[in-house]
């Protein structure tokens, strides 16, 4: 019996040392950081549940699918948890004061700059995606940019980078922020970014040959692609003849024609809306299109254009808006002012796509729909669909292989990111008191001129420590997603996802 009891004693304290060692080898802000991490994980699950629990269950999964396949497009998808994150970090204020909100993309990555017609009839390259544009601090657009590069360069494994491979990104992204300094130092004291886009004619590199490839691409082609020719008259392609196009129902049908005289009220550019111009001939639900907004409501529709002819027949695209996600982190004041600048989601849209750009698309505007369930219902942004539409990655090499991130020359990177900078800074700048003074009384380029004078590299230093860590940060939430992928496969809710392109 002793000899028991001296066993459980023994038993005892040898429980009692292994618990010691732990607490020394592993303290409690250690233990708590997994804790953390825990709970961070489930929250990002449930913040992916709730932006999406609006949408269809076969749409749902879809969408669950396509941001499963890599990191980078997660990012994309979720640009909620960028803001989420970010909305309150005292980072910012090292080189922001009340002079430094302007309009913002509010969902910059490398995939949201592209080639497309202006209306002069130019390709340029520039912004291309206005849904999430917002009036804030200019360092959103900034930090999410260089975060992308990091993931699209990594090839979304930002964890396993090298020393070498991590210290050629951090060139690329220095390439970027630098570019746009200097950018908008070069505007101070005079008004060269009202006057300034980019063609081939101020380009070089991928990017002159992304705009000559576009050049190419025309009206014939644009309309080959999603009509056809029937009877003397042109139509929309079927779901079986396209199935990313559906079949609009009469109600749908009624409810945008009957809007196209509002709709045209709305043209603040050189057309001017007739009748004969913008009849409509056909009308298609657009499936299937986008990654974060994957399931949001958008319509073709197919206008007459100048003549009877069915060669100058136009495409127009409109799409619902609603609340851009930095409007959920707002504070009041923020809100409020929103709020009393524009009347509709769909009007800031326009608005912050004639900030950020240069000869705007001449049919940009807006429309309000309307049905009796409210399944459509809402107001949708209107512009014309680009003939001249083209990415990156729609180039290849002479071996056939198309153009990625993962694969390019450093020296290629280097002259993108150098190009991104300057349009960003561009743009930016131009969207201050020169675009219009009810929204920015003041000169941005001026002030953050200011505030980085002499201090670029600082500049330069915290921007690539925001990236990396948030890129790392992004992978993490990537394998949480991933999990929950998982669960649902192993529940029988996801039975299967297609391959990843």
């Amino acid at each position: 019996m002793k000899n028991k009891y001296i066993s459980l004693i023994g038993l005892l304290t040898l429980f009692i040392v292994i618990i010691l060692i732990n607490f020394c080898l592993f303290p409690i802000s250690v233990l708590a950081k997994g804790e953390h991490n825990q709970n961070k994980n489930k929250e990002v699950v449930e913040k992916i549940q709730e932006a999406n629990n609006q949408l269809k269950n076969d749409i749902k999964y879809e969408k669950y699918c396509r941001i499963a396949c890599a990191a980078f497009p997660f990012y994309r998808a979720t640009n909620y948890l960028f803001w989420d994150d970010f909305s309150k970090d005292n980072r910012f204020s090292k080189f922001s004061s009340e002079q430094t909100n302007i309009w913002i993309s509010g969902d910059l990555h490398v995939d949201n700059f592209g080639a497309y017609h202006n209306d002069e009839n130019e390709v340029i390259f520039d912004l291309n995606d206005f849904d999430e544009s917002v009036i804030s601090n200019y360092q959103y657009d900034v930090w999410r940019m260089a975060t992308s590069i990091i993931l699209s360069i990594s090839n979304s494994h930002t964890t396993t980078l090298n020393l070498d491979e991590k210290n050629q990104i951090a060139d690329v992204i220095d390439k970027f922020t630098e570019s746009y300094l200097d950018t908008l130092a070069e505007y101070q004291g005079n008004n060269d970014e009202t006057k300034t886009y980019f063609t081939n004619k101020n380009t070089e590199g991928e990017i002159k040959e992304l705009i000559e490839y576009a050049e190419k691409k025309s009206r014939n082609k644009l309309l080959e692609k999603w009509t056809i020719d029937e009877k003397d008259r042109k139509r929309f392609k079927t779901p079986k003849e396209r199935d990313i196009l559906g079949i609009a129902s009469l109600e749908e049908k009624e409810a945008i024609t009957s809007q196209m005289k509002a709709y045209g009220n709305t043209l603040t550019g050189k057309l001017e809306y007739n009748e004969n111009y913008f009849k409509v001939k056909d009308i298609a639900p657009r499936l299937k299109a986008g990654l974060g907004s994957l399931g949001t409501p958008r319509y073709y529709i197919l206008l007459e254009g100048e003549s009877d002819s069915l060669e100058d027949d136009r495409i127009l695209d409109i799409k619902r808006q609603s609340k851009p996600t930095p409007y959920h982190v707002f504070n009041s004041t923020e809100k409020a002012t929103y709020d009393k600048f524009f009347d509709n989601d769909a009007q800031r849209h326009a608005i912050a796509y004639r900030a950020l750009t240069k000869h705007t698309d001449d049919f940009l505007g807006w429309m309000y729909l309307s049905d009796k369930n409210g399944e459509f219902s809402g107001y949708y942004s209107v512009r014309e669909m680009s003939p001249n539409k083209a990415s990156l990655d729609d180039l290849e090499d002479k071996e056939g292989n198309a153009f990625t991130f993962a694969n390019a020359k450093q020296s290629d990177l280097l002259e993108i990111a150098k190009l991104w900078g300057k349009i960003l800074a561009t743009d930016h700048a131009r969207a201050d008191k020169d675009f219009e003074e009810k929204y920015i009384p003041y000169s941005f380029e001026k002030e953050v001129t200011q505030l980085t004078n002499g201090k670029h590299k600082e500049f330069r230093e915290l921007v690539k420590e925001v990236a990396f860590d948030y890129a790392n940060q992004v992978e993490s939430d990537y394998d949480s997603f991933l999990q929950f992928i998982t669960k649902l496969k192993l529940e029988k809710q996801l039975i299967n996802c297609p391959n990843c392109d």
